[in-house]
């Protein structure tokens, strides 16, 4: 593991320098990933390669301020959580300027059925409303702590975890009609 830090050490280094050879290299090593992240938070292909777009040259421009060149993934997956927060911030604007309303009822609370696939789960978590999603990626596939999220989302920290409490109801109840339609 040394050797990817001194490796990522060194790419920061030539990239401060304007190499552009090792800012592709540090792109190709952090791509996929970086849209992983963005997929799971905003829901939708486009968006998420636009935003991870967006924060890579966001990242080059200023990767001569990061203090610690090892912190360089955890510093771009910051961005890209930030970036994606901030554009369903700005379509959450739009769609109550457009007067839409997609409440949903809350069900009960159960346990999550055990032994699903990961592909069946994954693609209820991106059914789930904005967020809950948001909330419920950010807490359970990013582990951040629910005043962590708070701060990135705006949120307070109360109802961070009433929209992870909600994101686990939906859940519960997508999975067991799923597992019930089999």
């Amino acid at each position: 593991m040394s050797k990817a830090i001194n490796l990522t050490e060194q790419l920061v280094a030539r990239c401060v320098r304007g190499d552009e050879r090792a800012s592709l290299a540090l792109y190709k090593q952090y791509v996929k990933a970086m849209y992983n992240v963005a997929y799971r938070i905003v829901g939708n292909q486009f968006d998420a390669e636009d935003l991870i777009q967006d924060a890579f040259v966001k990242a080059f421009d200023k990767i001569g301020t990061l203090k610690e060149p090892k912190a360089f993934g955890s510093w771009l997956k910051q961005m890209v959580i930030n970036q994606s927060i901030s554009l369903i911030r700005k379509q959450k604007l739009l769609k109550i300027k457009l007067h839409l309303n997609d409440e949903l009822p809350e069900p009960e609370l159960d346990e999550v059925p055990p032994d699903l696939p990961i592909e069946q789960v994954m693609k209820a978590v991106m059914e789930l409303p904005e967020g809950a999603r948001v909330v419920f990626t950010l807490r359970v596939i990013e582990g951040f702590k629910f005043s962590e999220i708070a701060q990135m989302t705006g949120l307070t920290e109360n109802n961070c975890k009433v929209q992870f409490h909600r994101s686990r109801k939906l859940l519960n109840n997508q999975l067991k009609s799923k597992i019930y339609a089999e």
